[in-house]
C-alpha cells in the first residue's frame, strides 16, 4: 500500500511539474507577445454604430442619414455630380459603412451611398442570419430618391465582400461589382465569440449554405486560436479557414455562384493576406465569371493597412502585410477603382 501509494504520489508531482512549467511557457510567451504586439492598432477604435461619429456636414457634400427599412446608412450627394448613376459602400466585419471610401468618392463628383451590413435598426445586431433582402431596400431607396441611378456599383470589404457577391448574383440591378479581400464561399458568420454556429446570410428565410469554421479538424483550431489566444499571440485565420474548406466534401455546393453576376468584377487582394488565401478566392470567381479583372499585391494584406497586425474584440489578428507594402496598395488600387468607376460611370 505504501509503494502504491509512494507512485501516485510520484505521478501526480510529475503531472504538477509539468503543469507548472506549461504555465510557465504560456506566461512567458504572453509576456514576449504582449511585448511584441502591445501596440497593435484595433480594426475599431469606436463603435461604428454610432452615427455620431460619422461628419453630417462636409464642403460640397450634402449628407443625409437614411433610415429606409433594413437600409440604414447615409447618402452622400456632390453637389457638382460629375458621373452617372450611385455607388454603393460596405465595409467588413465590424458592419461599418466604409463612410470613408463613400466620402472619397463624393469629392471626385459621385453619388454614393454608405451602408451599415448588420447591428443598426431593422437588422441583425451581429453578422449572423443576415438576410439577403436587405439590399432590396437599398434598390427601393435608389428608385425613389436618385433620379440618376443607373448604373449601380456595389463595394464590398471581406465579409462585406462575401454578402455583395451573394446579393450580386441575386439582384441583376447590380450593373458592376467591386470586392476587396474577396471571399468566393458563403462562411459561418460572426459574433461577439468569433465565430457563430450558423449561416451568415439568409435568402427567403432559409439559410445560405455555408463552410462552417467550427468544423474544421481539432488541430487546427489549438494551433490557430486556442495557443494564440492563450499566449497572445497573433490568431491565423487563413490557416483556419483553409483547413475549415478542406474538411467540408460539401463545399462546392457554398460556393457563391459568381457566374450569375452580368456586370463587371474588379477584384484587389493582397498576396500576403493573412486572414484568407484571398488569391485562391479571386480565382475561384474568375473561373466562373469571365468579366472578372483581378488586382493583386505584393507584401499586402488583408486590409492594406498597418504592418499586418490588429486588434479586434480583444484579440490579435494576422492580416499580413508590410506597412510599405500595404501603402503602396492602397494607391495602386485606389488608381484601379478610379479607372474601373470612370469606365462604367462617365457620361
Amino acid at each position: 500500500m505504501k509503494k502504491a501509494a509512494k507512485g501516485i504520489l510520484r505521478i501526480l508531482l510529475v503531472i504538477l511539474f509539468v503543469i507548472l512549467i506549461g504555465a510557465g511557457i504560456i506566461f512567458c510567451l504572453r509576456m514576449y507577445h504582449d511585448r511584441k504586439y502591445g501596440n497593435a492598432v484595433s480594426l475599431t477604435d469606436a463603435d461604428v454604430t454610432d452615427i455620431s461619429q460619422y461628419p453630417t456636414e462636409l464642403e460640397g457634400i450634402d449628407v443625409e442619414y437614411v433610415d429606409h427599412g433594413a437600409f440604414q446608412g447615409f447618402h452622400l450627394r456632390p453637389d457638382n455630380k460629375l458621373y452617372r448613376g450611385v455607388v454603393v459602400f460596405y465595409g467588413g466585419s465590424d458592419g461599418s459603412p466604409f463612410f470613408e471610401v463613400a466620402q472619397s468618392y463624393a469629392e471626385k463628383g459621385y453619388e454614393t451611398l454608405s451602408v451599415f451590413l448588420f447591428g443598426m435598426k431593422n437588422q441583425p445586431k451581429e453578422l449572423t442570419g443576415v438576410p439577403l433582402e436587405q439590399f432590396a431596400d437599398v434598390l427601393d431607396y435608389i428608385d425613389s430618391s436618385i433620379e440618376d441611378h443607373d448604373p449601380i456599383t456595389v463595394m464590398g470589404v471581406s465579409k462585406g465582400a462575401e454578402y455583395v457577391l451573394n446579393i450580386a448574383a441575386k439582384y441583376d440591378e447590380i450593373s458592376n461589382v467591386i470586392l476587396m479581400a474577396p471571399v468566393a464561399y458563403t462562411f459561418s458568420g460572426l459574433n461577439s465569440s468569433a465565430v457563430s454556429s450558423a449561416s451568415s446570410w439568409t435568402w427567403e428565410g432559409e439559410e445560405i449554405p455555408y463552410i462552417d469554421i467550427q468544423k474544421a479538424p481539432f488541430s487546427s483550431v489549438c494551433k490557430d486560436m486556442l495557443l494564440p489566444m492563450m499566449t497572445g499571440a497573433p490568431l491565423n485565420f487563413r490557416d483556419l479557414y483553409d483547413a475549415a474548406l478542406n474538411a467540408d466534401m460539401d463545399r462546392d455546393l457554398k460556393l457563391i455562384p459568381a457566374g450569375h453576376i452580368k456586370g463587371d468584377i474588379l477584384v484587389i487582394y493582397g498576396e500576403d493576406d493573412g486572414m484568407m488565401d484571398t488569391k485562391k478566392m479571386a480565382d475561384l470567381i474568375r473561373e466562373q465569371n469571365a468579366n472578372t479583372k483581378i488586382c493583386g499585391y505584393e507584401n499586402a494584406g488583408h486590409m492594406f493597412s498597418g504592418d499586418g497586425i490588429m486588434t479586434e474584440f480583444g484579440m490579435r489578428m494576422n492580416l499580413g502585410g508590410t506597412v510599405e507594402g500595404n501603402e503602396k496598395a492602397m494607391l495602386a488600387c485606389t488608381k484601379e477603382m478610379d479607372d474601373f468607376l470612370g469606365t462604367h460611370h462617365s457620361r
